[in-house]
């Protein structure tokens, strides 16, 4: 059976693509299409790369699995947590990547079948079979961008990109511009960034984190170090939940890239507990940059 390269590499590497969407879809996490391109095209040489290989089926599904790790690296920003969250994280990732795979393997297999790419069980002479699924997966690849671009006009929701600098450290989270947060600091007036205390753990003083995760954050601020209780704010909140306080926090530079521009503000952090982030965003801008 002749088996053409770039008919396999396209086929590969739309499959891989719809398949990466339907992931993130899955995981709420930030798509772009770049990062996804980026992801597919690596799918799809080790698709096309292991033409050439001997080795064992189960060893082959082992390095399927590892290569679906590294897409998935590719494909979606890694939140900054621990590196033990992270890897269990991607292992997660690249296990639901692999399944959604294996799902659209089979329903593109059908679509061959139906093209008459087989007869009688062997490889069929005719062409139709080839060309109605790179036809098929040329068109799912679209489809599926644009259907992405669609959702999020109707949702309204938009990203940007903030990096949190202090102390010759320095983090970059994907922040959700949410117009409904409205939290600023009630002594200076400076509107709130919210971010995830695990999101921002490599730029976070480590006081400063453990006092804003604790249970009575107002006791735990003001027992910080001196020179820690002067760049904190407490900064009252109110929700669905009940009303509360937020430890906020003046880091040395606060910079926001968001519709091709980018710009530091005078912003303060507010250091949510708040597991998994906010959707799959690492922080929340205030409304007055949304």
């Amino acid at each position: 059976m002749t088996v053409y390269a770039d008919v396999l590499f396209l086929v590969n590497f739309s499959l891989d693509y719809v398949s990466l969407y339907i992931t993130g879809r899955l995981m709420s996490r930030p798509l772009y299409v770049r990062r996804l391109a980026a992801a597919s095209a690596l799918g799809a040489l080790y698709a096309v790369s292991a033409l050439f290989w001997n080795i064992p089926e189960p060893l082959y599904i082992a390095a399927t699995l590892a290569v679906s790790g590294i897409m998935c690296l590719f494909a979606y920003r890694r939140a900054c947590k621990g590196a033990l969250a992270s890897a269990v994280e991607t292992a997660g990732s690249a296990l639901l990547l692999f399944s959604v795979g294996c799902a659209l393997g089979g329903a593109m297999t059908a679509i061959y079948s139906l093209g008459k790419g087989y007869s009688a069980g062997e490889p069929g002479g005719g062409g139709a079979g080839t060309m109605t699924m790179t036809a098929v997966a040329a068109a799912a690849v679209t489809v599926t961008a644009l259907a992405g671009r669609v959702a999020k006009k109707r949702r309204g929701v938009k990203h940007a990109r903030v990096t949190l600098t202090d102390g010759g450290k320095s983090v970059t989270l994907d922040a959700l511009s949410d117009s409904g947060n409205l939290l600023f600091d009630p002594t200076s007036g400076r509107p709130a960034l919210i971010v995830s205390a695990d999101a921002a753990a490599d730029v976070l003083p480590q006081k400063i984190r453990e006092a804003a995760l604790s249970e009575d954050v107002a006791g735990s601020a003001a027992a910080l170090p001196p020179e820690l209780l002067t760049r904190v704010r407490l900064l009252p909140v109110s929700n669905v939940y009940g009303k509360g306080l937020l430890l906020g926090f003046r880091p040395d530079a606060v910079t926001v890239e968001q519709g091709g521009s980018e710009r530091e503000y005078d912003l303060i952090v507010a250091v949510s507990g708040k597991k998994g982030g906010f959707g799959g965003f690492g922080a929340v801008l205030p409304a007055e940059l949304s």
